[in-house]
């Protein structure tokens, strides 16, 4: 890093120009057009969907009796999205009143009550800060950072890709696209139906999946091979770090159901590896490299945006280059993957620690 006098004057017009490093920072622009189109941030913190039934003494009871079970069995959901399933038996047992002060709101659909009855499908929408405060206090490891999407082609036996077929209408579901992982089905555009005619698919590797991988900024690729009859799915996913497989079976036509499971295992890999004990702090120095102010204004608002960043400070700026201090959360690796969920590459070498923007010149990760 260069230390010349015109380090102190570049430092006052670029601070001038980028805007300041803050933890509530805005996420950076959306991805690319094609991603974009069919997959919008989710709330993590909202369950939908819960079904509540109760009876009582009274419709008013019911009702208290139903939305405090609703509650319940929400923050649950809320625990088992956020966390690997070994912390499962870890969470946190609370009372209804505690239950009440995380909850902002809730959402009343298909109400219907008796004298003594009350069911309804309710959302419950949790305060995101104190599930936050209640985790790191309990000592309990969680993420929230989403990854990359995956990409699933669902495969009917020995037939390709059918986009009006019972499998892939299944998982043109949106909630398959509203979780940690967001599991994508290709758009049945030209571009995609050229690639995806393609006899080899369940051979490929990595590379060979390259042309969905940046289209669609994919973190992995998922073969999903169906049984004619809908009881059984092999799965294969193919990442950066090579091919697996995993077989789901029903005893009756449950593709729906091997959805869900498919999307929990893959959900579960990327929980297992980016879940922050926030009872870790570290820091380290970074050399960042960035080609105009606009690319050093997007790498700080993307930093802004890691939660497991908790401070950052920059120590010296010169035209292209800056070099900061970051304490954050957890562990190196998590760092680097919550970081490049932002589009941030961070490398890692005996002379210590580089960070750019993905598809930046400088930045040469493949």
């Amino acid at each position: 890093m260069s230390r010349s006098l015109l380090f102190a004057l570049a430092a006052a017009f670029v601070f001038a120009a980028a805007p300041a490093y803050s933890a509530a920072a805005p996420r950076p622009a959306a991805p690319a057009p094609a991603a974009a189109a069919i997959t919008q941030p989710a709330n993590l913190f909202a369950v939908n969907g819960v079904k509540i039934d109760a009876t009582a003494d009274s419709a008013i009871n019911a009702r208290d009796l139903a939305m405090a079970q609703g509650r319940a069995q929400a923050f649950t959901k809320l625990f088992r999205r956020l966390t690997a399933t070994a912390l499962w038996s870890k969470q946190p047992q609370l009372m209804d009143a505690q239950l009440q002060r995380l909850v902002l709101n809730v959402i009343v659909n298909n109400e219907r009550r008796s004298t003594t009855r009350y069911l309804a499908d309710v959302g419950y929408n949790f305060n995101p800060n104190a599930v936050r405060n209640l985790l790191r206090q309990s000592g309990i490891a969680f993420t929230e950072t989403r990854s990359r999407p995956a990409i699933v082609i669902p495969i009917i036996g020995e037939s390709r890709l059918d986009w009006m077929g019972p499998w892939a209408r299944v998982w043109s579901d949106a909630s398959y696209r509203q979780g940690l992982v967001p599991m994508i089905l290709p758009e049945a555009d030209a571009a995609n139906l050229e690639f995806l005619s393609r006899t080899d698919l369940i051979m490929l590797d990595w590379t060979g999946f390259s042309p969905l991988v940046r289209r669609y900024n994919a973190s992995e690729i998922v073969v999903a091979i169906s049984s004619q009859d809908g009881k059984t799915v092999q799965a294969i996913e193919v990442t950066p770090a090579g091919r697996s497989a995993s077989s789901f079976a029903y005893a009756n036509p449950n593709l729906p159901g091997i959805a869900d499971a498919i999307t929990d295992k893959v959900a579960e890999g990327w929980k297992t590896r980016a879940s922050v004990d926030y009872g870790t702090r570290a820091r380290i120095t970074a050399d960042v490299t960035f080609e105009n102010l606009e690319q050093w204004a997007k790498i700080r608002a993307s930093l802004g945006a890691v939660r497991a960043v908790s401070d950052m400070e920059v120590v010296g700026l010169a035209r292209n280059e800056a070099e900061i201090d970051l304490e954050y959360f957890g562990r190196i690796e998590q760092l680097r993957d919550a970081l490049a969920q932002q589009n941030l590459t961070l490398a890692i070498s005996p002379e210590g620690y580089t960070l750019q923007l993905r598809g930046s010149t400088a930045d040469s990760t493949p």
